[in-house]
């Protein structure tokens, strides 16, 4: 499904005031990737070019550069393709504007015959590159630069796709926060995530018996970084037990995730790490909580079809 709504960016044929946003935005799309705006947007005669851009290549013996002429079609009101029509005498107009690249910037996508007409004017030594809505969208989407503008131009469905991002999985019937064990704050919230931990409590006489090469847990405790594990780490440290801490927002990385959860359960098959009863239980419970903050949320056709498979008898 699409994320960003390219009907908020107004239409370029109304003399709203706003005609020249789309136009607006490729500037500021093309800089964010960093080419050169050599001649930007205007309401005069264009000459069949909204933007007129500079690429620089590095090579070995010195820089290559490249000259694009843009060309911004914005039909998502319309809902039409670019046709071969709307892009006409293509290689004229890049002689014109004496450009070796032909860029279309489009918030829908190419007809066949446009497509077509591209490849040939390729196959005459021309570079082309389309963005279509979908190739933006990833661009911006994909670093802080492009969310900035995103944000900017995209607003209303920007900001939607922002805070889905930064709430919790919906993974169970309803959110299932991570207490404090001490001062009982939900340590996933964003606000204080960032100094909140995962504490592991280990039996050093344990430790001490089996020369250091296994450690026995035994508890885990999850809790705020400052004075509520000073006042928690002091407590176990009178029953000769040593405390080593991870922060959870590393944890919340998905990749870290992924490796940390990987980690715990090879050394414990490889007989490295024992935990008690009470400790593995709170490491399965963190595990579940925190899975809230990585795994992407259930689609509705996913909700659906998990109400139906609880609803199979199970026999295993």
């Amino acid at each position: 499904m699409p994320v960003l709504d390219f009907l908020e960016i107004a239409q370029a044929n109304k003399p709203t005031g706003k005609q020249d946003t789309f136009e607006l935005f490729a500037r500021d799309f093309f800089k964010m990737l960093g080419f050169e705006i050599l001649e930007g947007p205007d309401r005069g005669q264009d000459g069949g070019r909204d933007l007129i851009l500079l690429e620089k290549r590095p090579g070995i013996i010195g820089n290559t550069e490249v000259r694009w002429m843009v060309s911004c079609k914005h039909k998502a009101h319309s809902g039409k393709s670019v046709t071969d029509s709307d892009e006409q005498d293509i290689s004229d107009r890049l002689t014109a504007h004496n450009a070796s690249g032909f860029i279309g910037f489009y918030s829908t996508v190419i007809s066949s015959p446009l497509g077509r007409k591209l490849e040939a004017l390729k196959l005459r030594g021309y570079e082309v590159l389309i963005f279509d809505n979908e190739r933006i969208e990833t661009q911006l989407l994909e670093n802080s630069k492009g969310k900035d503008i995103a944000r900017r131009y995209f607003i209303k469905s920007f900001t939607k796709w922002e805070s889905f991002q930064n709430e919790p999985a919906n993974l169970f019937n309803e959110y299932e926060p991570l207490r404090c064990k001490y001062c009982e704050k939900d340590l996933l919230d964003r606000k204080i995530i960032d100094e909140s931990i995962i504490v592991f409590v280990e039996d050093i006489k344990f430790s001490e018996e089996n020369n250091y090469e296994k450690s026995k847990y035994v508890d885990i405790y999850f809790s705020c970084k400052g004075r509520c594990d000073s006042v928690l780490e002091h407590h176990y440290l009178q029953q000769n037990c040593i405390t080593k801490w991870e922060d959870i927002s590393d944890i919340i990385i998905p990749n870290k995730y992924l490796s940390w959860n990987m980690a715990v359960l090879n050394r414990v098959r490889d007989g490295e790490d024992v935990y008690t009863d009470e400790a593995f239980s709170k490491l399965k419970q963190f595990i579940l909580k925190v899975s809230q903050l990585v795994v992407k949320n259930r689609s509705e056709e996913q909700t659906e079809r998990l109400r139906q498979l609880a609803s199979i008898p199970s026999y295993l």
